[in-house]
C-alpha cells in the first residue's frame, strides 16, 4: 500500500500545510528555508504529488516551528 494515498497521511500533510499558512509563512519562503530552489518541492508534497519521508517531515516541522511530536499525536488518535 503507498501511504500517500491513506487518510492518515493526508491528515498529516493537511496539518502541516495549515500551520503553515496560520504563521504566514509561503511555500517559497519555506522551501527557501529548507534549500530548495523554489516553492515546487513544497506545493507538490501539499498537493500530495510527492511523499514526505520521516527526514523531511521533521525538516519541515522545524522550520515552521511545530513540534513534529504533535503530527505524530495527530496520527496515534485517530
Amino acid at each position: 500500500m503507498k501511504t500517500i494515498y491513506t487518510s492518515e497521511y493526508r491528515k498529516l500533510v493537511g496539518w502541516l500545510a495549515a500551520e503553515r499558512r496560520f504563521k504566514n509563512i509561503s511555500q517559497a519562503e519555506l522551501a527557501r528555508e529548507l534549500g530548495f530552489a523554489n516553492s515546487t518541492y513544497i506545493s507538490k508534497i501539499e498537493k500530495f504529488d510527492r511523499k514526505l519521508d520521516v527526514v523531511e517531515y521533521v525538516m519541515f516541522c522545524r522550520a515552521v516551528e511545530v513540534d513534529p511530536h504533535e503530527g505524530i499525536e495527530i496520527l496515534l488518535n485517530q
